[in-house]
């Protein structure tokens, strides 16, 4: 069984493809509207030759501002933590950097636009 991807809530469908794409480099891979018109964006990193569909995120329009509830965050893999911390507002950086030796990782923490919480994972 393989994780395929992570669908989550949002009020502003292109604010959040917007900052997937401009931290992590990931396009939109495809999307469609459900029978009662809600939007879905499936955006992803095209060049994951590791699985046959690389949508990691699938954005599902709300009709109105979204709660995070006890949802905690999904983890991203990066190339460089601090580079990608160096492109974000400091009220988006939750915690971190943190280098994990006994995990080879550097991992922070960062809020998306909607209130997501995100996990930056660099493997060492």
């Amino acid at each position: 069984m393989t994780l395929r991807h992570t669908a989550i809530r949002v009020e502003d469908v292109e604010a959040s493809v917007e900052f997937y794409e401009d931290l992590f480099g990931y396009e939109v891979l495809r999307e469609f509207e459900t029978d009662d018109g809600t939007r879905n964006v499936f955006v992803g990193d095209p060049a994951d030759e590791d699985t046959d569909d690389p949508a990691a995120l699938q954005f599902v329009e709300a009709d109105g501002p979204v709660e995070t509830g006890d949802f905690e965050h999904v983890a991203l893999t990066v190339e460089d933590v601090d580079a990608t911390l160096d492109q974000l507002d400091d009220d988006r950086i939750e915690d971190g950097p943190i280098t994990m030796e006994e995990y080879d990782s550097r991992v922070a923490f960062v809020t998306g636009p909607e209130g997501w919480g995100i996990e930056l994972v660099e493997d060492l």
